[in-house]
């Protein structure tokens, strides 16, 4: 439209000098009449020639005007183009790029969300005051009850957690132990501007597995050295025990009978004591199969008495039978042992979409928070005759299936919280069963 307007104006700027030459030079009205007719089919032919053209741009206007407004799906209508075709084409192949740029930024994004989300590692952004702009679930669950707390201070959060507090007030990254129950993180804080503003990205990587694997890799070969050893002395200690007991007997010397029938008696208990231990550090890997609940539950009412609370899993769990066989019997030993009546002790299970909760509630009293504390490091143990291997062995297993094991005090004892997950994988935690000792 502004085009015709210039034109117009063009014509009206022909046609004044021509009107005040003619008058000038006193003509004839019929050249008036005639220049003027003639100035008007200039205009109309001008129209008409320019009216394709002006639908060529503003069709090309109204695609630059959908470029602006982020609209990359929408082109020109190419039945209008003709002249301004390859202005057209440049036009495309902007938006065909920035559609495609847009739809690749949308898929990191998407993807970025997707990580931040399922992470296990708990992320927080600040901004420079110090207020919570971003958190993910894992943070959440560490610092706030699962609950957000974006736009909170977290130096006010955090008051909670005086190692985290004192940690970042000095500067210090490393490893943290926080949260009920207690676990082990890893603190890293990274500072980096936005916006010309200075933010702050915490992440607290969760290490209590990681380091609980090491501990046991460590524990592991230390047994193995240990049981090497031991086995090389006892062996010959049983059979010099059995022969002098014949010796003993052939001489019907009592005293010397009963000192090596205590030598004998000694050595083997020993060798009990030491084949527990050699047990948990040859764990084999987890040979995975259809867990059969119900042949399960009875194997382990045929040794220990409890109250299955609900119905059993109806879903195929895969798991290794005698491994978790084994695992329930020692949890439900160590409920017994608790001083708990055995009508409150209970197993029940509860299917989630891709885990298998067990879990196992007794009314012993529940432990102190030291022993809770150690429970499962190896050797540690609270009873007189403990060997302090019984619960590290049941994680031991829990963490070779993938899965983990918690205790907390609930309610009037100890609630036990085992976790097998769904797709029945397998972690590195378990040795080979052609491990030598």
């Amino acid at each position: 439209m502004r085009l015709i307007r210039h034109l117009y104006l063009l014509v009206l700027a022909l046609l004044v000098p021509a009107f005040l030459l003619l008058q000038y030079l006193d003509s004839d009205p019929l050249w008036y009449l005639l220049f003027t007719g003639f100035d008007l089919l200039v205009l109309l032919v001008i129209q008409v020639m320019l009216k394709p053209l002006l639908q060529e741009i503003e069709a090309l206007n109204l695609h630059a005007q959908n470029l602006q407004d982020g609209s990359f799906n929408v082109d020109a209508n190419r039945q209008l183009l003709r002249e301004l075709k390859p202005l057209a084409e440049v036009l495309q192949q902007m938006s065909a790029q920035l559609r495609q740029e847009r739809a690749t930024l949308y898929q990191r994004e998407l993807l970025l969300d997707t990580v931040l989300q399922s992470s296990p590692s708990a992320m927080v952004l600040t901004d420079q005051t110090g207020r919570v702009l971003m958190t993910n679930p894992a943070a959440r669950v560490l610092l706030h009850q699962g609950q957000k707390f974006e736009g909170l201070l977290f130096s006010e959060l955090i008051a909670e957690l005086p190692e985290l507090a004192l940690a970042i007030q000095s500067g210090q990254q490393g490893l943290l132990h926080l949260g009920e129950p207690v676990s082990i993180w890893h603190l890293s804080v990274s500072s980096f501007s936005l916006n010309q503003k200075t933010h702050q990205l915490y992440l607290l990587k969760p290490m209590t597995r990681e380091i609980h694997r090491e501990e046991v890799k460590a524990w592991k070969k230390l047994l193995r050295v240990i049981g090497h050893e031991l086995n090389n002395t006892l062996a010959p200690l049983s059979s010099l025990a059995y022969s002098g007991q014949l010796v003993a007997t052939e001489l019907q010397h009592k005293q010397l009978q009963q000192i090596f029938q205590t030598i004998s008696e000694r050595q083997q208990h020993l060798n009990q004591f030491l084949q527990s231990y050699i047990q948990f550090a040859k764990l084999p890997t987890p040979a995975l199969a259809p867990v059969q609940w119900a042949r399960l539950i009875n194997q382990l009412q045929d040794q220990y008495e409890f109250e299955l609370e609900g119905d059993l899993p109806h879903r195929v769990w895969l798991a290794d039978p005698l491994q978790l066989s084994q695992l329930l019997l020692n949890l439900l030993k160590n409920a017994h042992e608790s001083g708990s009546d055995p009508e409150q002790i209970q197993l029940s299970f509860t299917e989630l979409p891709d885990q298998l909760l067990i879990r196992i509630q007794d009314a012993g009293g529940g432990m102190s928070s030291e022993a809770l504390a150690h429970a499962m490091v190896p050797f540690y143990t609270s009873k007189e005759n403990g060997s302090g291997i019984g619960l590290t062995l049941c994680r031991d297993i829990a963490e070779a299936h993938g899965g983990s094991l918690s205790l907390q005090n609930q309610g009037a004892g100890l609630l036990v919280s085992l976790i097998v997950p769904g797709s029945g994988s397998v972690s590195g935690a378990g040795n080979s069963a052609t491990e030598q000792a």
